[in-house]
């Protein structure tokens, strides 16, 4: 393997820079080790693309974008380098430190954090992609306030859908749950909940086949297709909130080696360590709650971890 410069040496580097990813970086930063983040994206994850974040402590109301700018100025303010377009495609754990290799060149570190995060399950229909942020949503918890006196449509049959479903309806004006089979995939006690217990309107056998709306409005409305009849109709909702799963970012996870959970999420311990020394993992990417303050604790308790170790000198049963 090429050498790898002196300038490219690092005490952490973290990869991806979602609040989990930033979250680390800041700390590791502020413990005095030189830190940079590789995000083969841009800054902010999945919640610079959410119009407005309600829920996160300290700000009543801030929109995604402004949250990801403000997570880099406050990393690079204590001296992280971040690093955005770049993409992490393997990492050398048999060696110390460890080499990361990138699309752009080779790095060292000490430590390392994974912070890689998830995508969405998409519907892949039209108009999914165009109003994204304009009223189609993955999130109840962060949008659905945003739409009070609103109707709005639920889709998937699983109990993500069907919790962000029971939420919505103590949130918003009237909800609507569309599955395509004629019964829920959800656990016992969630179906009971929503079936005997809410207001949701359970639309069965259906599918969403567009979403339609205006670039100044947003979602107006969307088309559906019942699967058994081939009926087609429009249901009038100002959002739309597809449920129907998630797609861990673990390509790298699996290829060195890192154990994952049945649904493919990094098994961390409550350190955040991974089954490979000197390398944690935090956010989205591991299994929790999926939100933005849990993502931050854990990016936080990745980075101290990894200076704790360090400075214990047997990084949890490795000879330093």
């Amino acid at each position: 393997m090429e050498s790898t410069p002196d300038n490219n040496e690092y005490d952490m580097i973290i990869v991806g820079a979602g609040p989990a990813g930033m979250a680390a970086a800041i700390y590791g930063s502020r413990m005095g080790w030189k830190t940079i983040v590789l995000e083969k994206e841009a800054v902010g994850g999945l919640a610079a693309v959410t119009p407005i974040i309600e829920n996160y402590p300290g700000f009543s109301e801030i929109s995604g974008l402004e949250f990801a700018e403000k997570l880099r100025k406050q990393a690079e303010k204590f001296g992280a380098e971040v690093r955005e377009l770049v993409e992490v495609t393997d990492i050398r754990t048999d060696q110390v430190p460890l080499v990361v290799t990138t699309t752009t060149g080779n790095f060292k570190a000490k430590a390392i954090v994974i912070a890689t995060g998830t995508s969405h399950r998409h519907l892949n229909i039209p108009g999914e992609k165009e109003f994204e942020a304009k009223g189609v949503s993955y999130c109840a918890t962060c949008d659905g306030p945003l739409y009070k006196a609103r109707k709005v449509a639920v889709v998937g049959g699983g109990n993500s859908a069907v919790t962000e479903a029971l939420y919505l309806d103590n949130v918003v004006r009237e909800v609507y749950m569309i599955h395509r089979r004629d019964r829920l995939r959800a656990e016992e006690s969630l179906q009971r909940e929503i079936l005997d217990n809410s207001k949701v309107n359970m639309i069965w056998d259906s599918i969403v086949t567009e979403i339609h709306g205006s670039e100044a409005g947003g979602v107006k409305k969307i088309s559906l297709k019942n699967v058994k009849t081939g009926e087609e109709s429009d249901l009038r909702v100002k959002a739309v909130f597809i449920s129907i799963g998630i797609l861990p970012n673990n390509e790298l996870a699996k290829k060195i080696g890192i154990n994952l959970t049945d649904e493919g999420l990094i098994k961390v311990d409550e350190k955040q360590r991974t089954n490979i020394p000197r390398i944690y993992a935090c956010g989205d990417i591991t299994p929790g709650q999926g939100q933005i303050s849990v993502a931050v604790g854990e990016g936080t308790t990745a980075a101290i971890s990894a200076f704790l170790d360090m400075r214990g000198g047997d990084w949890y049963g490795e000879e330093a």
